[in-house]
């Protein structure tokens, strides 16, 4: 019996849809670059309000929130740890109890809360200490850091 000659052409199908997905991320790329250079609507989102205020502190403010940050970390990092061993048992047992991970969850969302408040409290307390002339040149960073955004590096950008 004759068999049915297998056409060589397999490989013309996948090169064509290979060749149509690398001209689509392409043409992707190209518009995604072209909107936020031309300012499309994404890229006028501004920065979250807490990383603004942070990041138009002058360096040395920014150095003592960090510190105090990394205290009230580390000080809530003991609960953080018992917290994760008792999400473990709760995400293991059997019957499964939703009320139970529901309320670990809403203790990590009142630390979290907890950890911002103190932090609002430690920036509150520079800029109170600030003098009117340091008020108003940090008035001015934080308008620049919220018109320009942030750069990749997580710095604002400079001129």
């Amino acid at each position: 019996m004759s068999e049915i000659p297998v056409s060589k052409r397999r490989w013309m199908p996948i090169l064509l849809a290979v060749s149509l997905a690398v001209n689509l991320l392409v043409v992707g790329i190209i518009l995604g670059t072209a909107l936020r250079i031309k300012g499309g609507e994404q890229a006028r989102v501004p920065p979250g309000f807490g990383l603004a205020l942070y990041h138009a502190l002058p360096k040395e403010d920014r150095k003592v929130l960090r510190g105090e940050l990394a205290t009230l970390r580390s000080k809530g990092s003991e609960r953080r740890s018992k917290d994760f061993q008792e999400l473990r048992k709760a995400l293991l047992q059997v019957p499964f109890e939703p009320e139970i991970v529901q309320g670990l969850l809403d203790q990590q969302v009142q630390a979290t809360a907890d950890l911002q408040e103190s932090l609002h409290q430690e920036w509150l307390t520079q800029v109170s200490e600030m003098t009117d002339s340091e008020r108003q040149i940090y008035a001015e960073r934080l308008e620049e850091v919220i018109k320009r955004g942030r750069h990749r590096n997580g710095k604002p950008k400079k001129n």
